[in-house]
């Protein structure tokens, strides 16, 4: 029995490890989704492989530098390529969704398997009153 327990204690620390609660989302990694998508991102899932430097190249880069949209099946995609390193924000929506998902996701070379660096919802952004 305790074996079990020190395996589920183990377990949730390992998931822990791995994702950051969504308030933790660094303000330049919304701001940069907000900008490329011009909706409101709601964060709700950022991961373990952002760092201190993606943070700094994504508040340098400006929209512009931001390739085109691309859409291939149910999905619309973004990509930012800086030297070897990369960014793709890919936007999806499920039928059943009332809103459209994002997730930022980085490359750290050509070859390299994608790092989910954030997850959240789009929503449309609300008009202020004049």
């Amino acid at each position: 029995m305790k074996v079990l327990i020190i395996i589920l204690l183990l377990a949730g620390l390992s998931a822990a490890a791995q994702n950051k609660s969504a308030s933790t989302t660094p303000p330049v990694i919304v701001s940069a989704i907000e900008g490329i998508t011009d909706k409101h991102f709601q964060p709700d899932t950022t991961y373990a492989a952002l760092s201190e430097e993606d943070e700094t190249i994504l508040a340098k880069q400006p929209v512009a530098n931001w390739g085109l949209p691309q859409e291939s099946g149910g999905m619309t995609y973004y990509n930012l390529v800086i030297g070897t390193r990369s960014y793709q924000l890919l936007i999806t929506k499920s039928p059943k969704a009332v809103y459209s998902t994002a997730m930022l996701l980085r490359f750290t070379d050509p070859k390299a398997k994608p790092e989910p660096i954030a997850r959240g919802t789009l929503k449309p952004k609300e008009e202020k009153p004049k």
